[in-house]
């Protein structure tokens, strides 16, 4: 009789970690993604250095950079803890207090708060873990287009003054709570688990967002050549250096850790940029949670990255009225795959998934970059069209280049590094 009662209480406080963890994630993904820039980029005949110094994507840099700092060199649950708690208490500052550095400070919050998270994943119930942490920040690409615009209409969101994101402080005071009796019930006070090349994998983890930051440069550099030939419609070949970037990060990884970021690349190539609605967000979450599922019971990670392709070849099905096509495959698909593909590849490194999810969080790949003063919305009806047009082809193609080049390479990384410890 007392063998009932121990497997349900570890059950519970397998649950109460994993919620932790992935609250944590969301929270923090969050505050690294929802922040407003006030620089325009669209500034013909200009340089922009300022793109590496201020601004929301230079922010959101530096806090992926700081979480992979804190997940690669805080080595002691205690000190974890310490990093979680400055997160904590810096992000309600930023979201309340309007300051010069306030973008930055809002980075610094988030990187503490997502590298202790992914730090935490290291103690016990790895798996499980990890897992949530992935779930946690996927959820929060999905959800915060509905949060965001619950406050403010769509229409007007260029022309208001943001108000304080009440909902993120919501969120936080529930995480902090979760955390302390997470603490009080000791539930993740074992020992972290080591990694290997610590210097390797943090000078991976710098040189990932620092090189899209160039990247973005560039394209703000070329919206300055829209009077020139149209060179701005070409800025999506800059978005290829993505690939060998991600794949190189991926090989140069210890062992076998580097295919959670290969899962990156093939999730960040499919993504959408465009915000659901409420109801459309709470179907993909679900989905995300069914995907994970699956992935739990059956390591399937080539199939997630077949339906990830399917999804890039439902791209070309973008334009009214064949529109529904793509949004059915973003909206359940997408979200499907990338649980899938996640659950399956876990558990790993620390570092190297602090790696893998950072970098949805800090790359946008210029094929569907946005850039202009405002939204614009034609006055015309929409003419029908049976037909994808070149820029539908161009970017279907460049994404499902893009899936199956992270899936040949998974298959790579992971023969490769199989006959090395083989060998060894």
């Amino acid at each position: 009789m007392g063998k009932l009662p121990r497997v349900t209480a570890t059950a519970v406080r397998r649950l109460l970690a994993s919620v932790t963890i992935a609250l944590g994630a969301f929270v923090a993904t969050l505050a690294l993604t929802t922040m407003v820039s006030r620089h325009l980029i669209f500034v013909p005949d200009s340089n922009r250095f300022d793109v590496f110094f201020s601004g929301a994507r230079s922010a959101s840099a530096l806090g992926a950079i700081v979480a992979v700092v804190v997940a690669t060199t805080v080595r002691s649950p205690r000190n974890v803890f310490v990093a979680l708690g400055f997160g904590i208490t810096l992000l309600p500052i930023t979201v309340l207090l309007e300051t010069s550095s306030q973008l930055h400070q809002r980075g610094l919050a988030g990187g503490l708060m997502l590298g202790g998270c992914a730090a935490l994943t290291g103690t016990r119930d790895r798996r499980i873990l990890q897992c949530a942490l992935a779930v946690g920040v996927v959820s929060a690409f999905t959800a915060a287009g509905p949060l965001e615009f619950s406050r403010i209409p769509e229409r007007y969101a260029d022309y208001l003054e943001p108000s304080p994101q009440i909902y993120l402080l919501v969120f936080l005071g529930v995480f902090a709570a979760l955390l302390v009796l997470s603490g009080a019930l000791s539930m993740f006070d074992a020992p972290l688990v080591e990694s290997q090349g610590t210097s390797r994998v943090l000078l991976i983890g710098i040189t990932v967002p620092v090189a899209w930051l160039v990247l973005y440069w560039l394209s703000v550099r070329a919206v300055g050549s829209v009077g020139s030939g149209g060179a701005i419609q070409d800025r999506w070949l800059l978005g290829l250096a993505i690939i060998p970037l991600l794949v190189g990060a991926a090989f140069a990884l210890p062992g076998v850790s580097g295919s959670v970021v290969l899962a990156a690349l093939a999730y960040l190539a499919t993504s959408s940029t465009t915000a659901f609605g409420a109801s459309a967000a709470v179907a993909s979450i679900a989905a995300l949670l069914a995907g994970a599922a699956v992935g739990w019971r059956r390591l399937s990670p080539l199939t997630g990255m077949g339906i990830l392709a399917l999804v890039a070849v439902a791209g070309i099905f973008s334009g009214y009225p064949l529109d529904v096509i793509d949004g059915v495959a973003n909206i359940l698909l997408l979200p499907f795959a990338t649980g899938l593909i996640f659950a399956s590849l876990v558990p790993t490194t620390s570092p190297a998934l602090t790696i893998s999810v950072t970098t949805p969080i800090v790359i946008s790949i210029p094929i569907g970059g946005d850039f202009g003063w405002t939204a614009y919305t034609p006055l015309t009806p929409i003419e029908r069209t049976f037909w994808p047009n070149t820029w539908q082809w161009a970017s279907s193609g460049v994404a499902v280049l893009s899936v199956l080049v992270a899936g040949a390479a998974l298959v790579l990384l992971q023969r490769l590094r199989g006959r090395e410890s083989a060998a060894a």
